[in-house]
């Protein structure tokens, strides 16, 4: 397999797996009427997926777990609890529960954006750069997803939007 083809693979993966990232964002309006949020109660949809990557990485920095695992399954496993995180959120009972869920979504993408990174270092020893840019906006591109698919549904169809991310999630972790 060529770097390239990697690349494309990889890109592909990481756009795909990061739609999870903003999808309680794109349909946060939604959600603060459901559940009866207060401004600071929507903020946290947001917040906790930041505290929960950051949360993750650091825990997969110190347990060195990229270099412990196969880089691959751990994007794949990331991915999928990612997934499941996301449906958790379409889900939740109310907005505990739900915060939960996008504070564990952020930790599982800590699996995914990092271990892929590493693999595309891997694979370019010249042009890294360029290939960490290419990786960069794909994850730029996948966490906007669930943006376009929010502005194409119909505001009450806001698990559909949850559960495209998901599955959006699962495909780019295969």
């Amino acid at each position: 397999m060529t770097p390239r083809r990697v690349l494309a693979i990889l890109a592909t993966a990481e756009l795909l797996a990061m739609a999870p990232w903003f999808s309680a964002s794109a349909v946060a309006p939604t959600l603060t009427r459901v559940w009866q949020l207060t401004p600071a109660g929507t903020a946290w949809l947001t917040i906790s997926v930041q505290l929960g990557f950051v949360a993750g990485a650091l825990i997969s920095a110190v347990l060195t777990l990229a270099d412990r695992w196969s880089a691959r399954r751990l994007v794949v496993g990331s991915a999928a609890l990612a997934a499941a995180a996301t449906v958790g959120v379409a889900l939740a009972p109310g907005p505990a529960v739900g915060i939960a869920c996008r504070m564990l979504t952020g930790a599982a993408l800590a699996g995914v954006y990092p271990p892929g990174m590493k693999i595309a270092a891997g694979w370019f020893r010249e042009g890294r750069g360029w290939a960490i840019g290419i990786l960069v906006g794909a994850l730029t591109l996948g966490s906007a997803v669930p943006h376009l698919v929010r502005w194409a549904a119909p505001p009450e169809a806001w698990r559909l939007v949850l559960a495209i991310a998901a599955v959006s999630a699962l495909a780019g972790g295969l």
